[in-house]
C-alpha cells in the first residue's frame, strides 16, 4: 500500500474535520508549537492565559474558553511526564466547545504531530480553528514552468501539483502572409523578422521576470509548433538559470490555454513522478482494462470489496473525495449483526432508533462500531499486498473516477469469480 498517500489521506480528513468545527463565539483554541519549545512554558502561557479569559464579558464564551484551557493544561502536562520534549516535528492542539448550541458544552481536544516541522509558535482564540499552517504543508512543494509560443502568440503558465494556473498570454501583431512583390516584399520581410525578434524577446523577458520570482521553480517545458521553440532557447535570451531548467521541447498544434494543456499531456515521461502524471495513467490504464472487456477490473464499493477480500485485486484506486463510514449495528434483543455502508455517521445512528431486525423483527438496533471506509479498504488492501493509489479530483481523470465510479475502482491481478 501506498503509506505515504494514506498518511497524507488521514491528515487531509482530519483537517476536514476540524474546519468543519465553529464555535458559539470566539472559543475554539489554536495552539502551534514548534519542535525545540519548552512545553512548560507553553503550560505557563496558557495558565496566563486562563487569568486573560477571566475577563470576557460572555459568561458562556468565557466558562467555555477557560474550560478548553484547563484541557489543553492536562494533557500537555500527562505528555510531558512521558515525553519531556514536543515531538520531532512539534504539534497543534485544537480544543473548545464543539456543540455549535449555546445550552451544550461539548468540550473536545484534538491533537496532531504534522508531516512536516511547525515553524510558528500560536495562540489564538476564534470561532473556528486555525488549520492554514498545516494545509500549508499539503500543498506541493515544487513548480514547473511552463511556455508555449509561436510567433503570434506565447501563454505562460505554471503546474504545481495537479493545478495549472495561466500567468500571462501574450500577441505579437507580427503580420502573416502578403502579396508584396520585388524590393517591397523584402522589405515586408526584414519588418516581418525584426517585429517577431522584438516579440520573442518579450517572451523572454517575461519568462525571466515571471519564472524568476518562484522560489521552488524545479523544471521548464518549452512547447510550440514547429522550430520556433528551439530558435528561442537558441536565442541565450533566457536568464542561464532558468535555461539551465528547461527539461524538454515539445511540440504542440496550440499556443493558448489549450497549448498549455497539450503541453502537460505530452510531457508525461518528463513529469512521470509528479503526481498528474501518475494520477493520469492510473486512471487511464484502468479504462483501457474496461474497455478492452478482459474482466481484470471492478468498480463500485459492492464489487470492489468482493475482489479486495478474495486478494485478486492488484492495484486500488480511492478517489481523495471519498468520505463514507463502515458501521457495525448489532440487535440488543437477538445478537444479529448488520454491517453497512453510510455517508453521515449521526444520522444513520438516529435512523436506528425503531428500526426493525431484520431477523427477530424487535426495534432494538445499535450502533455498535464506526470505522471511516477508505481506511478499512486500505487494511484489507495490506492484508494481500495490494497496491493502494489516491486520485485526486483536479484532473478530468479524477473527476471521472468520482463522478462515473463512485471514487472506487480496481485492476485485478487475474479473473475472479
Amino acid at each position: 500500500m501506498a503509506a505515504e498517500s494514506m498518511k497524507r489521506y488521514q491528515f487531509r480528513r482530519l483537517l476536514d474535520e476540524l474546519a468543519s468545527k465553529r464555535g458559539r463565539g470566539t472559543e475554539l483554541i489554536s495552539v502551534y508549537i514548534t519542535p525545540d519549545f519548552d512545553l512548560s512554558k507553553v503550560v505557563q502561557q496558557l495558565r496566563d492565559e486562563q487569568g486573560t479569559a477571566a475577563n470576557i464579558k460572555s459568561k458562556s464564551t468565557r466558562k467555555n474558553v477557560i474550560g478548553a484551557l484547563e484541557k489543553i493544561i492536562q494533557f500537555l502536562r500527562t505528555y510531558i511526564d512521558v515525553n519531556r520534549r514536543p515531538p520531532p516535528n512539534g504539534m497543534a492542539i485544537f480544543c473548545g466547545n464543539v456543540a455549535g448550541r449555546e445550552d451544550v458544552a461539548d468540550i473536545q481536544l484534538y491533537w496532531i504531530e504534522p508531516p512536516e516541522p511547525v515553524t510558528v509558535r500560536m495562540y489564538r482564540c476564534d470561532q473556528e480553528f486555525v488549520l492554514e499552517p498545516l494545509r500549508e504543508m499539503l500543498q506541493i512543494k515544487e513548480t514547473i514552468g511552463l511556455l508555449v509560443l509561436d510567433r503570434r502568440e506565447a501563454t505562460l503558465a505554471t503546474l504545481r501539483g495537479k493545478h495549472v494556473d495561466i500567468i500571462r498570454t501574450m500577441t505579437s501583431g507580427v503580420p502573416g502572409k502578403h502579396r508584396h512583390g520585388g524590393q517591397s516584399a523584402r522589405r515586408f520581410e526584414r519588418l516581418i523578422e525584426i517585429a517577431a525578434y522584438e516579440f520573442i524577446k518579450r517572451i523572454a523577458e517575461s519568462t525571466n521576470e515571471i519564472f524568476s520570482q518562484i522560489p521552488d521553480l524545479r523544471a521548464v517545458l518549452i512547447g510550440g509548433p514547429g522550430p520556433i521553440k528551439e530558435e528561442f532557447l537558441r536565442s541565450e535570451l533566457l536568464r542561464d538559470d532558468i535555461r539551465k531548467k528547461v527539461v524538454g521541447l515539445i511540440d504542440t498544434g496550440y499556443t493558448d490555454e489549450q497549448g498549455i494543456k497539450e503541453l502537460v499531456n505530452k510531457s508525461g515521461e518528463l513529469l512521470t513522478d509528479l503526481d498528474i502524471t501518475k494520477e493520469k495513467s492510473l486512471v487511464q490504464r484502468f479504462m483501457s482494462e474496461l474497455v478492452a472487456g478482459g474482466g481484470l477490473v471492478a468498480y463500485g464499493e459492492l464489487e470492489v470489496r468482493r475482489f479486495l477480500e478474495q486478494g485478486a485485486v492488484e492495484l486500488l484506486l480511492i478517489s481523495e473525495a471519498l468520505r463514507r463510514h463502515r458501521t457495525l449495528a448489532r440487535c440488543q434483543a437477538c445478537g444479529n449483526e448488520l454491517r453497512e455502508t453510510v455517508e453521515d455517521i449521526e444520522i444513520y445512528r438516529r435512523q436506528l432508533v425503531g428500526r426493525r431486525c431484520p431477523r427477530c423483527g424487535e426495534a432494538k438496533l445499535e450502533l455498535a462500531e464506526s470505522k471511516d471506509m477508505v481506511q478499512e479498504l486500505c487494511e484489507i488492501a495490506d492484508e494481500f499486498g495490494t497496491n493502494v493509489e489516491f486520485i485526486s479530483t483536479e484532473t478530468e481523470e479524477g473527476k471521472q473516477l468520482w463522478s462515473a465510479f463512485k471514487g472506487l475502482a480496481a485492476i485485478l491481478r487475474f479473473r475472479a469469480g
